[in-house]
């Protein structure tokens, strides 16, 4: 006799990070140790695709909604083999898996003051190659990311908890300058 697999529900994911969010608030080092474990068993099930409603992505192939309440969404998308998506922000933390394939994400700390329009000096803070069921959490002051994807078939969860920022910035840290740009999904 064969036992199925007890999977992790979207719902029940939500659920954990929002007792995480409620529980710890602003406290980072609490919040990310709460929140890694849900999203990672999550990443475990592997009929993700077949949940989602499909939504419009940046950047990206293609992008789902796994779950969205209006504060807390779940994400999954794919993005093209090679592809980068160059460093932005959100305006908001963001909790970042890779669901299948490998990408190499990188984290930037903005170091100026920002005084000066489209000026913007990073320092990059973390570097990584992150393999299926990786979590890793962008977040003030270090909220600025890029990724790539490395292997065909590349596909990532985020979690939000809040809006994404209406306007963000896009940067390029070769030359220490950003461009502001609308997002066309600001969710």
């Amino acid at each position: 006799m064969s036992t199925a697999t007890q999977w992790l529900s979207v719902r029940s994911c939500a659920q954990a990070l929002i007792d995480a969010v409620a529980e710890h608030g602003d406290d980072q080092k609490a919040l990310i140790a709460a929140i890694k474990a849900p999203i990672a068993d999550l990443a475990k099930r592997p009929d993700l695709l077949e949940l989602g409603i499909p939504r419009q992505g940046n950047n990206v192939a293609s992008s789902q909604y796994l779950y969205f309440d209006g504060q807390l969404s779940i994400l999954i998308f794919e993005v093209p083999k090679g592809k980068t998506i160059p460093p932005h922000d959100h305006g908001v933390w963001e909790a970042f898996c890779v669901y299948r394939g490998q990408m190499r994400h990188r984290v930037y700390l903005r170091v100026d003051d920002g005084s000066v329009d489209g000026y913007a000096k990073l320092e990059t803070v973390d570097d990584d190659e992150l393999a299926e069921g990786d979590v890793v959490i962008v977040a003030p002051p270090a909220d600025i990311h890029s990724f790539t994807a490395l292997k065909e078939g590349t596909l990532g969860l985020t979690v939000v908890n809040g809006a994404y920022s209406e306007q963000r910035h896009y940067y390029q840290p070769e030359t220490n300058s950003y461009v502001v740009k609308q997002p066309s999904n600001p969710h």
